[in-house]
């Protein structure tokens, strides 16, 4: 079924009063119900408990492997804390035996922090109504990581141009959201194996990527207090409540992005035949 008659059915459903009647009424109510039959809450839940235990390691393990600790300076600016303080005194990493350990410690975390791309593939998946992939896709998930784990510590570079003098904090921000649209993009590319048109992907990543990049700033005021009196309360367990916390936010931006293009590409406004591009727009479903 097209985008156009799918967006036809909902035009004669009896959703009631100003929804039904007028044509702004339709697509919130579209909106509403695509955020409702996602289940946004339970899969922002499940993506920010993968996010925590997949994708916080991967940024970790590369920073201590490879000497490149924007990762971690990512993380101070956010929440307000130093990794540092949470390192362990006594660990001796010119130890050969330590570094033998940390290769194969890398190489399992990688290959575990995929459950992270899966997660985010079922919520694409279960959005744009895609079939699940399977173990020959795996390097789709690989690569998903990889992307969204650098990416933190790209944003984290972009941080540096508020140094740029009069122009420094419009660039800082143009450089985050560039970094983010590239980044969510190339991930519903993947993990939707090229399924949708290159508007809907590009969409996707941008109102994800405006999204994000609100989220982080707010997190940058809110953040530090937050953590610092989690952190002299609870200790470590109240530093870990916090990112999840936070990363549950950014969970809803991710699902919730994805789940208001696909209700706008089901639209019957201008937005819709833009989404759906020049074609007509068939359902992702029937180019797979």
């Amino acid at each position: 079924m097209s985008l156009a008659q799918r967006a036809a059915e909902f035009r004669t459903a009896a959703v009631g009063g100003w929804l039904r009647d007028t044509r702004p009424g339709r697509t919130v109510a579209r909106v509403v119900h695509g955020l409702v039959e996602i289940q946004l809450v339970d899969r922002a839940l499940a993506l920010a408990a993968q996010m925590f235990t997949s994708v916080l390691p991967v940024i970790i393990a590369a920073s201590v492997f490879s000497g490149w600790h924007t990762g971690a300076e990512t993380i101070s600016d956010q929440f307000g804390f130093s990794t540092g303080t949470l390192a362990a005194p006594d660990a001796d990493t010119s130890d050969p035996s330590f570094a033998a350990f940390g290769v194969v410690g890398l190489l399992m975390v990688v290959l575990s922090g995929t459950s992270f791309a899966r997660a985010l593939g079922r919520v694409y998946g279960a959005v744009w109504q895609v079939p699940s992939m399977g173990p020959r896709d795996a390097w789709r998930w690989l690569a998903a990581l990889l992307a969204v784990a650098l990416s933190v510590g790209l944003v984290g570079q972009t941080r540096d141009l508020s140094h740029v003098h009069y122009v420094g904090f419009p660039l800082a921000v143009i450089g985050e959201l560039v970094v983010w649209t590239l980044v969510w993009t190339f991930a519903a590319f993947l993990l939707t194996k090229g399924a949708l048109t290159g508007r809907l992907l590009w969409v996707t990543g941008a109102l994800t990527a405006i999204g994000l990049t609100a989220v982080h700033a707010a997190g940058r005021v809110a953040l530090p207090r937050i953590t610092a009196n989690a952190q002299q309360h609870f200790g470590s367990l109240g530093l870990a409540f916090t990112s999840v916390s936070w990363l549950f936010v950014m969970s809803i931006v991710i699902v919730g992005s994805a789940a208001i293009v696909r209700a706008f590409a089901d639209d019957e406004t201008f937005i819709d035949r833009f989404l759906r591009g020049p074609d007509g727009g068939a359902d992702v479903s029937d180019r797979l």
